[in-house]
């Protein structure tokens, strides 16, 4: 009878490791959600007013160059003194206009890295070139120009 147990808890422990030796190294990508791909700009007076909304009141701006013309919006959700810029819209190191009003346009160039992640891409935003200045960056996810 002993010998029956001990066959037993041999067999029950084999099972056991041959379940745990699964590649416990993969990523389950079907519950994982991306990182946002987009980062905010924002225009404030010398006060830190906002200008979005106030000053430039339009349902959408005009973002173009020669080969590409978009259109950003204020932030659908968050901000609405804010403008949502999305990565895959924007060529990275590529000098864009900004048509904030008929007679107001800024240029603007972004450097950003693309990185495959183990299930999406995610961008870090690395540099933005304001009206021929480099822009020191505080945070990635959100610019903010002074006018």
């Amino acid at each position: 009878m002993h010998k029956h147990w001990q066959y037993l808890f041999t067999i029950l422990l084999m099972v056991l490791l041959l379940a745990c030796a699964s590649d416990d190294d993969s990523v389950d990508c079907t519950s994982a959600l991306p990182e946002p791909n987009w980062f905010e700009i924002g225009f404030f007076n010398s006060q830190g007013e906002p200008l979005i909304g106030t000053v430039y009141q339009q349902e959408e701006f005009r973002l173009f160059n020669s080969k590409s013309e978009i259109f950003i919006s204020p932030m659908p959700f968050g901000d609405p003194t804010r403008l949502q810029v999305r990565f895959p819209d924007v060529d990275s190191v590529t000098e864009y206009y900004i048509e904030l009003t008929e007679i107001d346009t800024d240029t603007l160039s972004f450097t950003y890295e693309t990185l495959q992640g183990p299930c999406f891409l995610s961008y870090d935003l690395t540099q933005v070139n304001y009206n021929g200045e480099t822009f020191l960056l505080k945070n990635t996810d959100r610019v903010d120009f002074i006018k």
